[in-house]
């Protein structure tokens, strides 16, 4: 057996270009591991056949996709595809980073499963490669294969790793109300032109700026529309700003609220003040990488 953590992220930074011909985002944006996850235990099988079972640890609640329509599945069935030889396989996720958050769970998972088996089933393919296959299973797979601090552009397969600090620590509020991340897509087409801001401020502040320059810093061109879509986002934002939060911010299509502390006190009194606006508050620090192994 192979067991393994992959981390959530967040984005400190995420401007929309525009929609591309290919139906995808064009984006720039700035991502940034963090200490929650998800576990993977993988068992070589002799059923010729790839299973996946997925289980969420308490208090996680919420609907577990079809095997077939797991990214996990797809993950394995796509190195298959490529000419990898199993025997079969048996992946099971402990799911702890809440499913359609905008913490980027299911990419992690993907892309931890690509790395594993591709390794277990002796493929070969080396980190180039790994990262085009994984582009083809989401825009978020590829940060996921290496994670940690990360400028990603196009429509997130060109990952240019940022300088950070060893150490932030955020709040994460969690809304247990779905958003669509196409639908935030949709309604951000409604909206009109892209932000003229771009990435290079927050990449120098990540460089050798404080957590109060980075956290002036965050933007998130989807805050906006997922706003308009679930008003009450807008006030649990602001809750984490009047409770002391450096800076808040919308990660990905949301709707996880995330504020930025100086420390560890800091970041535990802001979760203490804002724990009822949120269905759940949790303190995290960052995580250099995304895959993560684990004894066996």
């Amino acid at each position: 057996m192979i067991r393994a953590r992959t981390n959530a992220k967040l984005n400190l930074f995420l401007r929309v270009v525009g929609k591309r011909p290919d139906g995808y985002h064009e984006i720039e944006t700035v991502l940034h591991g963090i200490g929650l996850a998800d576990d993977i235990a993988i068992t070589p099988t002799e059923t010729g056949t790839i299973e996946v079972d997925m289980v969420l640890e308490p208090p996680l609640t919420g609907d577990l996709p079809a095997m077939e329509d797991n990214l996990v599945w797809t993950s394995a069935r796509r190195l298959e595809e490529l000419g990898a030889l199993s025997p079969g396989v048996r992946i099971e996720i402990t799911k702890r980073i809440p499913m359609g958050a905008g913490l980027g769970g299911g990419s992690g998972n993907a892309a931890g499963v690509l790395v594993l088996l591709n390794e277990l089933w002796e493929a070969g393919y080396d980190e180039p490669r790994l990262l085009d296959i994984a582009g083809g299973l989401g825009s978020d797979v590829p940060y996921c294969i290496g994670g940690g601090t990360v400028l990603a552009a196009g429509r997130g397969e060109k990952l240019t790793r940022l300088p950070a600090p060893k150490e932030i620590w955020f709040v994460l509020g969690l809304t247990a109300t779905h958003l669509s991340t196409r639908d935030v897509y949709e309604r951000w087409e409604e909206a009109g032109s892209p932000s003229s801001l771009g990435s290079a401020p927050m990449v120098l502040a990540l460089g050798g700026g404080t957590e109060a320059e980075i956290a002036g810093l965050l933007h998130n061109d989807l805050e906006s529309p997922a706003f308009s879509m679930l008003p009450e986002l807008r006030n649990k934002k602001q809750a984490l700003l009047d409770a002391g939060s450096l800076g808040a911010l919308l990660s990905g299509s949301g709707p996880t609220m995330y504020g930025v502390a100086t420390d560890r006190a800091h970041a535990e009194r802001i979760a203490a003040q804002v724990e009822d606006d949120f269905d759940r508050v949790l303190v995290v620090n960052s995580r250099p990488t995304c895959l993560e192994r684990l004894n066996s």
